[in-house]
């Protein structure tokens, strides 16, 4: 299911087109390609080169992304624009969230965007996405996990209306970081 929508950039003076396109097993090159491009230009320089290459090799490798792609409690939208895939958004539901929540919760996962699609309005497209999707589900809250030095992120959904309610480990390779649990209820 394909859907476009028009946001404006932040001028004000130029409306920009943009797509979401749902993906399935199909687009699993695509999306570990644009999960591997974003990972990296957001935490290549908190991690050693090694660790990074090693998490990125596991966590955004075909098969990995494959299987993601063909749960069937996952969703996946590519965001297009100008003929250029800028982001994606990942979001999961019942057994398919990385953390167990009580009923009625939706998680996600990842919003990815290339740092030359940052400012322009396409994070906002993309929460706003997940937000609609987690609406039309009749979730009653949302979730996810941001690393606690990710203070863009932080600030971002604080903004929206999450708040912190917890924290879990993530690991890349032998480092342990933690990320926030953030919350909001719809």
């Amino acid at each position: 299911m394909t859907s476009v929508c028009r946001v404006l950039k932040h001028s004000g003076e130029k409306s920009v087109a943009m797509t979401f396109r749902a993906c399935g097993p199909e687009d699993a090159l695509e999306v570990a390609s644009i999960g591997r491009d974003t990972y990296r230009q957001t935490f290549e320089g908190h991690y050693d080169p090694d660790v990074m290459a090693q998490y990125l090799d596991q966590a955004f490798n075909p098969d990995a992304v494959t299987k993601e792609l063909d749960h069937p409690q996952s969703n996946f939208w590519l965001l297009e624009t100008g003929g250029h895939v800028a982001g994606y958004l990942k979001m999961n539901q019942g057994l398919a969230q990385t953390e167990a929540q009580e009923e009625g919760g939706i998680e996600i996962e990842r919003i990815y965007l290339l740092k030359a699609f940052q400012g322009q309005g396409f994070g906002r497209a993309l929460f706003d996405r997940a937000m609609d999707f987690a609406r039309a589900c009749e979730s009653r809250f949302v979730w996810l996990g941001v690393w606690e030095n990710n203070h863009r992120a932080l600030a971002f959904y604080q903004s929206m209306g999450f708040r912190i309610v917890g924290a879990h480990d993530f690991r890349m390779g032998e480092v342990v970081d933690t990320d926030y649990i953030m919350r909001l209820t719809l």
